[in-house]
């Protein structure tokens, strides 16, 4: 688990930089798609950022309206609550189902084929989806089950099988099912709530996560500080450089010391109170508490983010090779519809992050199921009512340079 890819100066989220490569590098797979069959590439990237704001969106709806109940029902500041999505609450189709709409709608304002420009986008959804789903497992979310029979040794797992972390979802998740055990300095008790804290973490009466900067930012400072005044007293210890570097470095420890007995002290003072921690000898510490926390794992799961990774990547193949063999417009578009569900209705079998609350079925399951349902009928149209080329498929001519030019272009 990385949910970070760098953290200080500047926070980058794993999971984000792989959306990001991911969206860019299909992008430039469906414009070469384009040009290899005379669309307009320019129509390409515009309906890339269409289906990116509008499945950002979608997914965040989606997700919404999934946990309505449970997360958001209840929220001091509901409309907050909803457009928040700095801790995550994306579903993968819900922003499908909103990038499709979304591309229909500007290819019918534009006139341009429907079926044509579905088709070359299609591959490049599937390719996306699998730098998504490895930010997925950076990020810890989307994990899946215990792989190991109750009671088996953590050695009888399989060699592709992962153990998350103390503070990933997977590992609250297991603690809640009685699967892990929790040290019990790391137990939280309160009004209703008896959970394992995460770190970082905050005040009982704060937020349950705090954000990385505000937490950690001090200590890195201090330590990019310490870094550079040790290497500066190798090379000079004498140097106005080597005692402003010191003097900085004193300041930096002071306000990184601060920083933790204000977040930590609570924690601290909470795992004192324990029967075995009542001695002067027993105290318990801030790096004691943080040495028990990175020691703790969850059982070995099956590491299903990678899974629909792989997924992805082998329906983008196939997807591609369909769409350079087909010779019916809407093919390809209407394969994924049938396609992609498959894999992911099965993989919801073994993922347990989503509840199963839609006629028995998790809500993915049920709108994939729908989704293969519609996309054999929209086959069935494809071979029997509309024509083999959709009318509007006109091969796109580049304007000549000279026309660009008169224009001032």
């Amino acid at each position: 688990m990385y949910p970070e890819l760098i953290s200080y100066p500047v926070s980058i989220k794993t999971y984000g930089f792989c959306m990001m490569i991911g969206f860019l590098s299909a992008v430039w797979f469906a414009m070469r798609r384009a040009e290899r069959v005379k669309a307009n590439p320019d129509t390409v990237l515009n309906l890339a950022f269409v289906a990116l704001l509008a499945g950002v969106a979608g997914a965040r709806l989606f997700f919404v309206a999934h946990y309505w109940q449970t997360d958001f029902v209840n929220a001091p500041n509901v409309l907050l609550a909803v457009v928040d999505i700095r801790r995550g609450g994306l579903e993968f189709l819900g922003g499908l189902l909103g990038a499709i709409f979304a591309i229909v709608i500007y290819l019918v304002i534009t006139k341009q084929s429907t079926r044509l420009y579905l088709d070359i986008m299609a591959p490049g959804t599937m390719w996306g989806l699998a730098f998504g789903r490895i930010g997925c497992f950076f990020n810890g979310c989307c994990y899946g089950s215990v792989c190991i029979a109750s009671g088996a040794p953590i050695e009888s797992a399989p060699a592709w099988s992962v153990q998350f972390p103390y503070h990933a979802s997977a590992y609250i998740d297991q603690w809640e099912h009685r699967q892990i055990t929790v040290p019990a300095e790391l137990i939280v008790s309160g009004p209703n709530v008896l959970r394992p804290f995460l770190l970082p973490d905050s005040p009982p009466d704060a937020p349950m996560r705090m954000s990385e900067e505000e937490l950690t930012g001090p200590a890195k400072a201090y330590n990019a500080a310490n870094s550079a005044y040790k290497k500066a007293k190798a090379d000079d210890p004498n140097s106005a450089e080597t005692k402003a570097l010191e003097v900085k470095r004193k300041n930096l420890r002071a306000v990184a010391q601060a920083n933790n007995d204000k977040h930590f002290a609570h924690r601290i003072a909470a795992a004192r109170q324990y029967p075995s921690r009542a001695g002067e000898k027993d105290r318990t510490s801030l790096a004691e508490l943080v040495a028990l926390a990175d020691g703790a794992q969850t059982l070995p799961v099956h590491p299903t983010q990678l899974y629909s990774s792989i997924q992805a990547i082998l329906l983008a193949a196939v997807l591609s090779g369909i769409f350079y063999w087909r010779k019916r417009h809407g093919v390809t578009a209407a394969m994924t519809l049938v396609l992609y569900p498959i894999g992911r209705v099965l993989l919801e079998l073994i993922r347990i992050d989503n509840p199963h609350d839609s006629f028995g079925l998790t809500i993915s399951q049920f709108v994939g199921l729908s989704m293969s349902v519609f996309g054999l009928l929209s086959l069935v149209v494809l071979f029997k009512v509309l024509p083999e080329r959709s009318p509007r498929a006109l091969a796109f001519v580049p304007e000549p340079p000279e026309s660009k030019k008169a224009r001032g272009g």
